[in-house]
């Protein structure tokens, strides 16, 4: 449920909640008016608030943790490429030793990786296109015992 809450953004998602918990207090309140218990309407308000903040405390932490990171992009690019195979052959192992941070906003982030496979060993840098919901591989730079080679997404 949460997925499909978020599949339309996360401001979609606190636009849905806020009418949904407008209801909800609106049909509480009405309720609430008909007993006369005074004070009631505004308790139930801050309940609702309350309550509102903190699911909008858990779609973002949802969100935030569904997003990718670059390096495990770059591996998953680097182990079923098939510029990659012919170069060190299949399987390959590919090990990030510093994964760079995930950042914010557009732009362009750089993974340098050690690939290892039944041919041979060697590097990749490969260069990722940051945008809102994750990452883009543009190509990669291979260096296989002194033989360099691009590859492209």
């Amino acid at each position: 449920m949460v997925r499909r809450l978020l599949a339309g953004g996360l401001t979609r998602a606190i636009v849905i909640l806020g009418v949904a918990f407008f209801a909800v207090y609106a049909i509480v309140a009405l309720i609430l008016a008909r007993t006369g218990l005074a004070n009631a309407e505004g308790v139930a308000a801050g309940i609702m608030a309350y309550l509102f903040i903190m699911v909008v405390v858990l779609l973002w932490l949802a969100e935030r943790r569904r997003r990718p990171r670059p390096g495990p992009v770059a591996e998953e690019f680097l182990m079923n490429n098939p510029g990659v195979r012919e170069m060190i052959g299949a399987p390959v192992t590919v090990t990030i030793p510093q994964p760079p941070p995930a950042g914010k906003g557009p732009g362009q982030v750089t993974v340098d990786a050690f690939l290892s496979g039944p041919d041979g060993s060697g590097e990749a840098m490969v260069v990722l296109a940051r945008m809102d919901r994750g990452y883009q591989v543009l190509g990669a730079d291979l260096d296989v015992a002194g033989v360099r080679r691009s590859v492209t997404a």
